[in-house]
């Protein structure tokens, strides 16, 4: 007859609380539930584990012999149980993660840095990368998670983390609007600091400026928002970027517009198409959103 860990539990609990009545309490079942369990237990194993006289109950030395060995056993199902937990908090687990250099100083990071914090032995392998790259290496497997706008093509294989406004960004000095929003007619002849049109802002500013039948005074292009920012500063015109980028530099000395013609971009990430996800990269998607809601409600605050 196999032993069943039902009865072992049985016998454990009654020889740590010495009644069968306390082992009925602690084990949420009835006395003759665990009288039960234990003449189950002696029967599989063939010899009396306890002596019953005078109503009081007393181990057999086998039945002492034998909770040494459950002991063992308890303590092995005890470290398994440590090594579980550890694995439900990702302190095992490996996260290679890909971000665009857009995005790869700021909250982004800083909040990959503060998940890593909350998961001790977590490995983070956090390296930056072209777009292109991004989604080459994580649809290869060569990746787990790439941090990125999400161009047109991507929305299918891609989560969105949050939605950053097109906002436009104007040095100290410029007369520019008197109201929270610009229009295109508005910026008619001010010097721009565009960002290259390979990128995904500059297409959406440049059919924003399409539709007002104006064009605009593109002065310098550059390759980064920051750098557009920096440029605008110093005094130069105006720029455009997501709200994002700004709110990793913004200060007294910049002036911001929303446009009249809401346009966003989506910052997101696209995952690989293991048959087996990666459960760290899901629960840190879900802590760069709640992150970036709760910095932007600080911003509102």
């Amino acid at each position: 007859m196999p032993i069943k860990l039902r009865q072992i539990e049985a016998f454990r609990t009654v020889m740590r609380e010495g009644s069968m009545v306390r082992a009925s309490a602690a084990m949420a079942v009835t006395q003759p539930a665990i009288s039960y369990m234990i003449s189950g237990l002696e029967a599989a194993v063939g010899f009396p584990l306890f002596n019953r006289q005078g109503g009081k109950l007393s181990a057999t030395p086998e039945a002492i012999q034998l909770l040494a060995e459950v002991d063992r056993l308890y303590q092995g199902l005890e470290s398994v149980e440590a090594v579980a937990h550890k694995i439900a908090n990702y302190g095992n687990a490996e996260l290679r993660i890909l971000i665009t250099q857009a995005l790869s100083a700021g909250r982004i990071v800083n909040g990959i840095g503060k998940f890593a914090a909350l998961h001790p032995g977590i490995k983070i392998d956090l390296d930056v990368e072209h777009r292109e790259l991004i989604t080459h290496r994580v649809n290869s497997g060569q990746a787990d998670l790439g941090i990125l706008s999400i161009s047109p093509g991507l929305e299918d294989q891609s989560s969105t983390l949050f939605s950053s406004p097109i906002i436009c960004v104007a040095s100290p000095d410029a007369q520019i609007s008197q109201s929270a929003v610009v229009t295109a007619s508005q910026l008619d002849g001010v010097p721009i600091v565009a960002l290259k049109a390979s990128g995904l802002i500059r297409p959406m500013v440049d059919k924003w400026f399409h539709e007002a039948g104006v064009t605009p005074n593109y002065t310098i292009e550059v390759g980064g928002a920051g750098t557009a920012i920096e440029l605008v500063r110093g005094g130069l015109g105006v720029t455009f970027v997501n709200s994002f980028s700004l709110m990793e530099r913004a200060d007294s000395q910049l002036q911001s517009f929303g446009l009249d013609n809401s346009l966003e971009l989506k910052i997101g990430v696209i995952n690989s198409s293991s048959l087996h996800p990666n459960r760290a990269a899901h629960a840190l998607m879900q802590y760069l959103t709640q992150i970036y809601t709760e910095s932007v409600s600080d911003e509102h605050s």
